[in-house]
């Protein structure tokens, strides 16, 4: 996010049900809403990186359905931690080393990982700050399931 003009947002929705809480859920996403890899930067498909945020988008569309419909006992949190990877002179380079929010720290080797680096955030987030019995990622994780899966798999876990 330091590469980007556009500062980054977390955004932190939460439903409360009207009558006791029974389970608490967070929805997580990555918002990666352009990513050009950083330094280094993707050689090809970067005019649809644009997509990167599709997890981001899943979330806050969960956010809006389940408050349409209102689920009783159940406490939802809806996070994201969205930002934009670019270049210039502010921009993160392989081998910076950052401290993520639980205190880990994290050798970046390759800047085209920002997503994930902002996606662990918010998973602690939901995790510590929130403190969700249960967690759901929801992210586009595309070239690093091409390379492990082909072209032909699709990457979910549960």
């Amino acid at each position: 996010a330091r590469g980007s003009e556009t500062e980054p947002q977390f955004i932190h929705l939460t439903y409360r049900p009207s009558g006791d809480v029974k389970k608490r859920v967070g929805v997580v996403g990555k918002g990666l809403l352009f990513d050009t890899g950083g330094y280094n930067i993707k050689t090809a498909m970067m005019e649809l990186m644009k997509f990167d945020c599709g997890g981001a988008a899943a979330v806050l569309g969960a956010a809006r359905a389940i408050g349409a419909t209102k689920p009783d006992g159940v406490e939802a949190h809806f996070v994201v931690a969205a930002c934009e990877n670019m270049v210039n002179a502010r921009a993160m380079v392989p081998s910076d080393v950052l401290t993520a929010s639980n205190g880990k720290t994290i050798e970046v080797l390759n800047t085209d990982a920002e997503g994930r680096l902002t996606l662990a955030d918010a998973l602690v987030f939901a995790d510590r700050e929130c403190e969700c019995e249960s967690i759901i990622e929801l992210s586009t994780l595309t070239g690093a399931c091409m390379v492990s899966l082909g072209k032909k798999i699709c990457g979910v876990w549960t």
